[in-house]
């Protein structure tokens, strides 16, 4: 009953055609399955952390080979960080359908399903966390990773503890995942003519620069890794 009030999909955009094509090659972040019942919680995060730090270069370059299909060169010098970050208010909403849904959260922190199909977005933002996180390292070379999972299964941690300010870890996957949730979520009360939609932080296409330069002491934003 009131099929005829249905609207059939939109067709997919340039932009989701490009992100949906650039998507299909990506590596996804696959670490050890998460077993508590044959390993101690130690044993089992010192297995997730080996992966993660062995995964780190690999991760950067899949980020920079996914870039490169925008042509935004990754770097992480002022020009460098300038372009991911005007790139992220333009495709980065468009990288998983919807990250407030309660299964794409559990598959972000928690590793509880591949990323993959229609969670291969995952991916780009995650390494987009990564990014982050060097382009801060390459800034401040007394930073720290603290990188854990569990006890609970969809429970993990990718803190930075060193920055200046309050003394608080700072989690840059969790920064990327809502700057990204952030934007899409902008872009949507943008098309309801919601007042002040447009203008919001997200949007701007110096988000994530700024983030990082206010991270950085003074005369050294050029510094390259």
């Amino acid at each position: 009953m009131f099929g005829w009030l249905r609207r059939a999909p939109a067709p997919p955009t340039e932009q989701q055609r490009q992100v949906w094509q650039a998507l299909s090659e990506y590596p996804p972040y696959a670490p050890p399955e998460w077993d508590l019942d044959t390993k101690s919680l130690r044993d089992a995060n010192v297995e997730y952390q080996k992966y993660f730090f062995d995964s780190k270069p690999l991760r950067l370059e899949a980020l920079r080979a996914f870039l490169a299909k925008f042509d935004i060169a990754l770097g992480f010098d002022d020009a460098g960080i300038r372009a991911v970050s005007a790139w992220m208010p333009q495709y980065a909403d468009l990288l998983v359908r919807n990250l407030g849904d309660h299964f794409t959260n559990e598959a972000y922190w928690g590793f509880s399903v591949p990323w993959t199909g229609a969670l291969a977005g995952l991916n780009p933002i995650f390494d987009l966390g990564i990014y982050h996180a060097e382009c801060l390292w390459s800034r401040r070379t007394k930073l720290k990773w603290i990188v854990a999972r569990g006890p609970q299964k969809e429970v993990s941690t990718h803190f930075i503890s060193g920055l200046p300010g309050t003394g608080k870890l700072f989690c840059p996957m969790t920064w990327t995942y809502v700057h990204c949730s952030n934007i899409r979520n902008s872009k949507e009360l943008a098309r309801k003519r919601f007042p002040g939609a447009a203008a919001s932080l997200d949007l701007k296409g110096d988000t994530l620069y700024r983030h990082i330069l206010s991270k950085t002491p003074p005369g050294r934003r050029s510094r390259r890794l």
